[in-house]
């Protein structure tokens, strides 16, 4: 599923909380429902529907398995999601909607006063910046021919891309999350801030992707209104 575009508020604080999962690279514009049952996440959950609604996903490097209940080491670069629905559960656990905001870049962890962790960021790919970008405007037939091919489930995905209805970076950001491309090239392309760049990237990496591998819930998920 795919969101309008949320912004960080201009007096943000430059610190996020830390969500890290293993393989999973979050999206702008991408709705991400979550099942909180740790207590520390739900910790977490707590303080930021108390504050900025805001949590980062960040992505566990590998080998964290023997220290995953400590802080491991995660990918420096990790996408800040809003909350925008959330609801406790009978056995006290949380269901969750975030939507991905923007991409940051972590400058260093700070130092633990509760039980989940937050890091100082520098936030990258501005949305004011995409949207401007007059190579983002323009619909780019080699990667809207490519995906029908090779995604034959992302038809009404491709239909509002060529439409108008979804520029060229959220065209990237939604396929980039739900195709399973290897977690480092996600990483890639939500660091990456040049649109072309981006689309060069994902081109690259779908030939390698079958039909059968594209999950087709997700485009079809799309709304027309």
């Amino acid at each position: 599923m795919f969101a309008e575009s949320l912004q960080l508020s201009s007096d943000f604080s430059g610190e996020v909380r830390l969500f890290p999962l293993s393989d999973l690279v979050l999206f702008p514009g991408v709705v991400l429902p979550l099942h909180i049952f740790e207590s520390r996440y739900q910790e977490m959950l707590q303080d930021a529907v108390d504050d900025d609604q805001l949590i980062a996903m960040a992505t566990l490097l590998p080998g964290h398995e023997h220290d995953y209940y400590s802080r491991p080491p995660v990918a420096p670069i990790v996408c800040i999601g809003q909350v925008t629905a959330h609801e406790r559960t009978e056995s006290g656990t949380y269901n969750l909607v975030l939507v991905g905001v923007q991409p940051a870049e972590i400058l260093h962890e700070i130092e633990p006063v509760r039980a989940f962790r937050r890091a100082s960021v520098e936030v990258l790919r501005a949305a004011s910046e995409a949207s401007d970008a007059s190579s983002d405007k323009m619909v780019d037939e080699d990667l809207a021919a490519l995906v029908q091919q090779r995604i034959p489930a992302a038809e009404k995905l491709v239909r509002m891309y060529r439409e108008g209805r979804l520029d060229t970076t959220k065209m990237v950001d939604v396929l980039a999350f739900h195709l399973p491309l290897p977690t480092d090239l996600k990483l890639q392309l939500l660091a990456e801030s040049r649109t072309e760049v981006r689309v060069e990237m994902l081109v690259g990496a779908l030939p390698a992707t079958s039909a059968a591998e594209a999950p087709p819930a997700p485009p079809s998920d799309f709304s027309d209104n």
